[in-house]
């Protein structure tokens, strides 16, 4: 007696067999960012005018990373410009944003320019949707005279954590705790700015040419 076709290939095979295939492809999650930026109270205005320059790769800047086969995309340069705008116009008496690094011309009053960079990005996933989602964002500043000479270079991390919640927003989570990653690293920044010996001499110099 000969079997049927259709009793040796079932008709949910192909279906399990595009669910497989869908399984293993992975999904592809964009990641929310809404980072806001709490001034310090110590932060004090430094009396100068600065240029500020966000090259097309800060702007752009996106980090793909791949965790339990999905895809997880966080626009980290999108955000992080206004963030820094803030956070400029909190720290110095003026900002002007300028085309490109120095030298330059044409731009009267300015002490010098400072560049942002994104030099690094981590994060990581539970292996319970109610564990703890982590992320850690470290940015480079370089200061330049408007000559082009780098005047200061230094690093500044920000580490996030967030509880994730049970759900189906698997990308909140995650945006979450990049958004405290980057607030940490703006506090920073505004705390310790001063506090960077090059940027201490520079200070001194910057003051003592204006009372000349």
């Amino acid at each position: 007696m000969k079997l049927r076709r259709q009793a040796l290939f079932p008709s949910w095979i192909p279906l399990c067999l595009l669910a497989a295939t869908l399984w293993i492809a992975g999904c592809t999650h964009a990641i929310p960012l809404k980072v806001t930026m709490e001034v310090p109270p110590t932060v004090n205005k430094i009396p100068v005018r600065i240029g500020v320059f966000y090259s097309q790769e800060f702007r752009n800047y996106q980090h793909v990373g791949s965790r339990g086969g999905d895809r997880w995309d966080f626009p980290l340069g999108s955000v992080s410009v206004p963030l820094f705008d803030q956070a400029f116009a909190t720290l110095f008496n003026s900002v002007e944003s300028v085309p490109s690094l120095p030298p330059l011309s044409g731009y009267p009053g300015l002490a010098a320019v400072i560049a942002p960079k994104i030099e690094a990005f981590g994060f990581s996933l539970p292996f319970l949707k109610t564990g703890t989602y982590t992320a850690e964002i470290t940015y480079r500043f370089t200061l330049y005279s408007l000559k082009g000479d780098p005047i200061a270079s230094w690093t500044v991390k920000g580490i996030g954590e967030k509880p994730g919640q049970v759900g189906f927003e698997f990308a909140r989570w995650p945006g979450e705790a990049a958004d405290l990653a980057m607030q940490e690293a703006v506090t920073k920044f505004l705390n310790g700015f001063s506090d960077v010996p090059e940027i201490q001499r520079w200070l001194r110099e910057t003051k003592g040419s204006a009372n000349k």
